[in-house]
């Protein structure tokens, strides 16, 4: 059982009362007013003096005047009451005090209790004895009458101790044998009164020992006020049909003789079961109906801010919508909101709270204002689709824009329509995109038109320049084979001595010579004359080092001459866009130029390598030959270019090469060094 301190009451409580009220001396409760929480006393103000105190100071039981208001100029005796309170233990004070022309010393003795002062005192006057007994002389008839009134107010208080409502004992030594009980005390005990007085209560009533009362009982013989609220106590009480489980309030304070010693204990006590028992449903009650209201509060909350999310999320969808939303009301249709988009398009006027012809009057009588009055008037959806909507800039010119729009009618609570819901999306750069890309499509068509006219004629002008070509290299073979018979026969006809004459030598080389070039001219132009027929072979599925290899076999000797080294690394490339013809074309070709054009001072070195590049192939063939520069790099794939003519050739191999890669949707292109050496890169379809 834990005790409380007596700083838990803020009122006099009856007990207190009534014991002040049967003092033999002065005695008065006061209490500290602090300048402000934890700050210090700047005045006293008093709860209750007992009648005793009442006479000697001529002040009523209840002062309504704090002592620094009636006493302004006495800073001893405040002085006094503000150290007993703090030093919180047994304090003394004498001093002197003029009352009806009489000067009266007075000895106070303090003890805080709590939160107040408990102060007793007593006077004795100083004055010459004459006075003294002429002022006695003078009050006797009040002091008699005083007398007896104390003497009906002790009766009083003797009745009031028996009828009191609280159950009230006196208990004393250090036996806490029961000097003084009420009946409502011995009632609450569920005893007589008869048998408690002069028993030692713990003797009396065994069933309060091991509850701690024994120990409290020591606590307020050493001078402790203890005060405990709703403590629960165990008690004998069938007998009286009562349980003996319950809840009280008791006071204990010790009982002091007149000289301050304590020789006892008064206890004063009030049964509060039932309120505590009420309080504790109650609480549970109210704990049950707590509960609910928060977790209905909680869920509220839960769903109010879920709501806020909602609209906020529904707020920020509207405003960083691409579409511009208006919301129009009633027949005028008037601006209710706008979101940003919207607003742009008429950022220099006000919308919100005027009607739509206010606002943007260019609308009047245009199709968006009869789609409006339409869907008010019916509920029914209108769609727009890029249909123009005149828009005034800034600068009052209005221009045409095309948007794609959707009306859609609003109701209210009653079914009733009291609005209309506007989305719009601006596609006039769709729009006009699309007229460009009509009026392109129509030049395109023209063009084309054009083009193929041409391309028909350049066909025709191909297969004339072919026929052309095969006819000429036809017709100039029958010449040129009689012109070397001629030549042969003059040869064989002329005498040993004259074919022999430096001049005619000269002269019949330099004619074989010419009738020799004249011959494979004639064959070039055959051989470029086949090669778009060449370019027609089918693609098929091709093993690029098979091929390879052929083609090394045909030039082995020519390797084997040179002493080159030929390094290949091809096995992940398998083309499909060439015929086995052409591609076998392409590496002759360029390998055989790796071989003619080798530098005199090293043996060939030549490397072949493929390999997959996103959705191409990529084929080099680099050599450490002669090479070119960049000036040569830009003719050598022209027809009959020739950059080196220390050896036989007829420049048509590179031009071939980068007709068949280009016909197949590939490219060439070279990077060479003089005296380092070539490197050819051919990149084609997967």
């Amino acid at each position: 059982m834990e005790p409380t301190s007596l700083t838990d009451a803020t009122e006099p409580d009856e007990l207190a009362q009534v014991l002040l009220e049967v003092a033999p001396v002065g005695m008065m409760l006061l209490r500290p007013v602090f300048a402000a929480e934890g700050g210090d006393i700047i005045d006293v103000v008093f709860e209750y003096l007992n009648p005793i105190a009442q006479r000697k100071v001529l002040l009523p039981a209840r002062p309504t005047e704090s002592l620094r208001t009636l006493y302004p100029d006495d800073e001893g005796l405040f002085a006094f009451y503000q150290k007993a309170y703090l030093s919180g233990g047994r304090a003394e004070y004498e001093g002197t005090r003029e009352v009806a022309d009489l000067v009266f010393t007075y000895r106070l003795v303090a003890q805080r209790q709590g939160p107040r002062l408990v102060v007793s005192f007593e006077t004795t006057t100083n004055h010459p004895i004459e006075a003294v007994a002429e002022q006695l002389h003078a009050s006797l008839t009040r002091e008699q009458a005083a007398r007896q009134l104390a003497e009906r107010q002790q009766q009083e208080v003797t009745r009031l101790f028996e009828q009191a409502p609280v159950a009230i004992s006196v208990l004393k030594g250090p036996r806490h044998v029961v000097e003084l009980m009420n009946e409502a005390n011995a009632t609450l005990l569920g005893s007589t009164r008869e048998k408690l007085l002069g028993q030692p209560i713990m003797e009396a009533l065994p069933e309060l020992q091991g509850q701690g009362f024994d120990l409290v009982l020591h606590r307020v013989m050493q001078g402790e006020t203890i005060v405990f609220r709703e403590v629960s106590v165990e008690l004998s009480r069938a007998n009286i049909g009562k349980p003996d489980s319950g809840y009280y309030h008791v006071t204990y304070q010790p009982w002091r003789a007149e000289n301050g010693a304590i020789v006892g204990a008064i206890a004063v006590a009030i049964e509060v079961t039932d309120q505590v028992l009420a309080r504790q449903q109650l609480e549970l009650l109210n704990q049950e109906l707590e509960a609910r209201v928060q977790d209905r509060t909680r869920q509220a909350h839960l769903a109010r801010a879920e709501a806020e999310r909602e609209r906020g999320r529904l707020a920020q969808l509207i405003a960083e919508a691409p579409a511009a939303i208006c919301v129009l009301a009633g027949p005028k249709f008037v601006y209710e909101f706008v979101n940003p988009r919207y607003q742009a398009l008429f950022d220099n006027r006000t919308l919100v709270g005027r009607s739509i012809l206010d606002a943007v009057p260019e609308y009047a009588d245009q199709p968006v204002w009869h789609g409006l009055r339409g869907v008010y008037k019916t509920g029914r959806t209108h769609l727009a689709d890029s249909k123009a909507v005149p828009v005034a800039r800034p600068d009052g010119v209005v221009e045409e824009r095309y948007f794609t729009y959707i009306e859609q009618a609003r109701h209210n609570e009653h079914g009733e329509i009291d609005g209309v819901y506007v989305f719009g999306f601006e596609v006039t750069d769709k729009v006009l995109a699309h007229e460009q890309v009509r009026r392109l499509n129509d030049k395109l068509t023209a063009a084309n038109q054009e083009l193929c006219a041409a391309n028909k004629q350049l066909m025709r002008t191909n297969i004339d320049l072919d026929n052309f070509i095969y006819t000429a290299s036809h017709d100039l073979k029958a010449p040129i084979t009689n012109i070397e018979g001629l030549l042969n026969l003059l040869k064989k006809s002329l005498p040993a001595e004259v074919r022999t004459d430096g001049l005619v030598a000269t002269v019949l080389s330099r004619m074989h010579g010419s009738v020799e070039r004249f011959t494979r001219t004639i064959g070039h132009l055959t051989d470029v004359t086949k090669l778009q027929i060449e370019f027609a072979h089918p693609p098929e599925t091709l093993s690029l080092a098979a091929v390879l290899e052929d083609v090394r076999q045909d030039l082995l000797p020519q390797l084997t001459e040179a002493g080159a080294e030929l390094e290949v690394d091809v096995d992940d490339c398998q083309p499909r866009v060439f015929s086995e013809k052409n591609l076998r074309s392409i590496l002759y070709n360029l390998l055989s130029n790796a071989l003619k054009y080798r530098h005199p001072a090293r043996p060939p070195r030549i490397r072949m390598a493929c390999a997959p590049e996103g959705d191409e192939l990529v084929l080099q063939v680099q050599d450490n030959g002669l090479g070119v520069g960049d000036w040569q790099q830009a003719r050598l794939f022209q027809l009959f270019q020739r950059l080196h003519t220390h050896v036989e050739g007829s420049g048509l191999g590179l031009y071939m090469v980068k007709k068949i890669v280009e016909n197949a949707g590939g490219t060439i292109t070279v990077e060479s060094q003089v005296d380092v050496g070539t490197t050819f890169i051919l990149r084609f379809p997967a």
